[in-house]
């Protein structure tokens, strides 16, 4: 009798259960898919916020004011700035990228226009020329100036707001067309890949706390389960290979921002966020 109805119709013990558990199943999996949705909300609600708080931030992420500081034999708050996110990332990674970076928030804007993938390498090669440049010039300001002389925050931002002067937007929208206009036209967060100057920062704290053996948070993945749908690589903002990363049992790429787009975006729920040390 296990697995068929009684004569009148009405479900066995078996049946009945197996009805239940689906039933069970169902509830469990719907709280879950609200959460995921949740997650990606408040994720771009905070890039949204960061990049409307870019006026009275710019200065303290801008290249540069770190090079005035240092012709002066000056530490500014940009080069604070880089250098906490240099610490954080060795346990972290980029997750500021994918969280509270204001240019991120215009990169998320943009898909809507243009979210064809890029081709990572070259724009690498340039954002990593580009990096060069500038750290070269810090480098000999400090030089110059006879070494650190002493530390200030607020260089150039006397009132704690970056943009505080009608003539001070001129600045301000450059820096906004520059960003837009890379990333409209490469695709996918084409500014962070071709010129961010931030990146190379947050990849060297990537690659020494990986070195260093450190807990480091990652997406990881349940390979077994995988269906190779390919959703992950179409949702991932910075154009991973996912689908092939997470075979290896996580994404370790040091162009991860942990946005959690394949994670939320993955129909078998496989991929997870997660802490790993080196193997």
């Amino acid at each position: 009798m296990n697995g068929k109805a009684t004569e009148n119709g009405t479900p066995t013990t078996a049946a009945a259960g197996a009805a239940a558990s689906a039933k069970d199943a169902g509830a469990a999996a719907k709280p879950l898919s609200v959460t995921m949705a949740r997650r990606q909300r408040v994720r771009r609600a905070l890039l949204l916020a960061a990049l409307l708080l870019f006026p009275v931030t710019l200065n303290y992420m801008s290249p540069y004011i770190s090079i005035d500081g240092a012709m002066a034999g000056v530490v500014s708050g940009s080069l604070l700035l880089f250098g906490a996110q240099f610490l954080t990332a060795l346990v972290l990674g980029r997750a500021w990228c994918g969280w509270l970076c204001p240019i991120g928030g215009l990169s998320e804007t943009a898909r809507a226009v243009n979210d064809r993938p890029v081709k990572r390498r070259p724009l690498a090669m340039s954002r990593y020329a580009v990096f060069s440049v500038w750290a070269t010039v810090l480098v000999l300001g400090f030089v110059l100036a006879g070494g650190v002389r002493g530390v200030d925050p607020f260089r150039l931002t006397e009132r704690y707001i970056s943009v505080d002067e009608p003539m001070k937007y001129i600045t301000y929208y450059l820096v906004l067309a520059l960003m837009g206009g890379l990333t409209l036209g490469l695709g996918r967060r084409g500014a962070c890949h071709s010129v961010c100057w931030m990146a190379p920062f947050m990849t060297a704290g990537y690659r020494v706390g990986r070195l260093l053996g450190l807990p480091q948070l990652r997406i990881r993945s349940e390979a077994e389960r995988c269906t190779d749908c390919g959703t992950c690589d179409r949702k991932c903002p910075m154009s991973l290979p996912v689908n092939a990363m997470r075979r290896e049992g996580a994404v370790r790429s040091s162009d991860c921002i942990l946005c959690g787009e394949c994670v939320d975006g993955c129909p078998q729920r496989t991929l997870r966020y997660g802490f790993e040390r080196r193997r």
